[in-house]
């Protein structure tokens, strides 16, 4: 069969026409989405008391755009001050959308006035969340725990004023029960406004604590609105660890497939244990996460 030249001009213009429809049916899926993928920096600690600035840099290159911060001590960021932080992240090309502040000040004593300033801290890095990350093994009774939903409903308050979201991180503590049968992460998110207060789920410490992920994203739709993305395994000791997303026992194609359910907007890469330099632990997970496009849109 020939063509002549005008024909082909035609059933070239055709091709490309039907080219440009599929890539943008495409953009309009999850496939054509450009994902973003997040990393608890806690996972690469090691690093970052060694030197923040390189360790941002290896972190950026390996492919993270998206920074769940740590270290903040009231006045700086592992010596450096939140504008200081904040011109090494946009230096990166990075962002902070959420950030782990634990201040015993605030949390048992009622200190306001440092929250306060640990807003203006976390404006100034464009933290989306202000995550309470953990509690003081003295301070996890039963009694405790009914005085900290208080305290986080307070807080929540002045966060949303500043424009922000509180949210809490659980570990596999929060799934002892009270003397009404009911776990503590139960009365938390019972006890607090869904408006006002968003859950990080850390999926490592569920599964850790005899729990499934999906169970709770069907008992509280919604709520779990960032999570920690931590595999595990079992170490020669026979001890439950984290290791490499990908590498571990959790089954985080499951999990993935509610992500609606949940309400997740971010993910973030955490790990604890390791068997291999950091860096090269969050390359082989961003490597993985890529591969199943578990990423952030």
């Amino acid at each position: 069969m020939s063509y002549n030249r005008k024909e082909f001009i035609k059933t070239a213009a055709m091709a490309t026409a039907g080219i440009s429809l599929t890539n943008s049916l495409l953009a309009c899926t999850d496939e054509g989405k450009k994902l973003q993928y997040g990393i608890q920096l806690y996972t690469v600690r090691n690093d970052v008391f060694k030197n923040v600035e390189a360790t941002l840099q290896y972190l950026a290159k390996a492919g993270y755009q998206q920074i769940e911060l740590f270290g903040f001590d009231g006045s700086k960021f592992f010596g450096k001050t939140p504008k200081e932080f904040k011109a090494i992240f946009d230096a990166n090309g990075l962002k902070a959308p959420s950030s782990h502040y634990y201040l015993p000040p605030v949390l048992y004593n009622g200190n306001k006035d440092l929250w306060k300033v640990t807003i203006e801290a976390a404006q100034t890095m464009g933290n989306q969340y202000m995550v309470i990350p953990w509690l003081d093994e003295k301070r996890r009774s039963a009694e405790d725990f009914k005085k900290l939903v208080g305290t986080i409903n307070e807080l929540a308050v002045l966060t949303k004023d500043a424009g922000m979201k509180l949210a809490y991180h659980n570990h596999e503590f929060e799934f002892g029960k009270a003397e009404d049968g009911k776990t503590f992460l139960q009365h938390l998110l019972d006890g607090t406004d869904k408006n006002m207060v968003d859950f990080e789920l850390d999926l490592y410490w569920v599964v850790y604590a005899g729990e499934n992920p999906l169970d709770w994203f069907k008992k509280y739709p919604g709520r779990f609105t960032m999570w920690h993305v931590k595999d595990m395994t079992t170490n020669k000791e026979g001890k439950k660890e984290s290791t490499q997303v990908g590498d571990g026992t959790i089954d985080f194609t499951s999990i993935y497939a509610q992500r609606k359910l949940s309400g997740l907007k971010y993910g973030f890469v955490e790990q604890e244990a390791y068997t291999m330099p950091e860096e090269q632990c969050v390359k082989k997970s961003i490597e993985y996460m890529k591969k199943k496009r578990w990423g952030n849109s």
